[in-house]
């Protein structure tokens, strides 16, 4: 029973020190997003544009409502395919006014200087954004792989 309780207690510790979360891990200090198919996808690397479509406003985070894309690289191996997105950002669309000068930064920001803290997913992730971002990337992914022209 002791050991139970031991046990119990220790699930949520090791739940937030997590490295790999559903699609996404983090490696070398960033996160991508990386997932295998078991089928030969006629897809090429190639940059991707990521668009916030149909999340909520409000309850949003501002880096998901501004996401900008990432890199995309395909591997093809004995018949599976291999997605990994790298380098994911959001550009923001602010813009910052200096006296008479006016500037509109576009460096993008990306997702391991939000989402990671000591190499371990941040606690908004694993709770809310993780999911979003990967519904933002299934989507596009999805589009890539029907490839349909109509």
């Amino acid at each position: 029973m002791r050991k139970l309780i031991l046990l119990l207690l220790f699930i949520p510790l090791v739940s937030f020190g997590q490295t790999v979360v559903g699609d996404f891990k983090i490696i070398d200090g960033e996160i991508i997003w990386q997932k295998i198919y078991n089928d030969s996808l006629s897809i090429k690397s190639q940059d991707l544009t990521l668009k916030a479509v149909g999340l909520p406003i409000m309850t949003t985070t501002i880096f998901l409502q501004e996401i900008g894309g990432g890199k995309l690289t395909v591997n093809h191996k004995n018949g599976r395919t291999r997605l990994t997105i790298t380098d994911i950002h959001s550009i923001s669309s602010s813009s910052i006014h200096l006296g008479a000068v006016s500037t509109n930064a576009q460096k993008p920001t990306y997702l391991h200087r939000i989402y990671a803290r000591k190499g371990k997913f941040s606690k908004k992730f694993l709770k809310k954004d993780g999911k979003l971002l990967n519904e933002i990337i299934k989507k596009e992914i999805n589009s890539l792989i029907s490839n349909d022209d109509w």
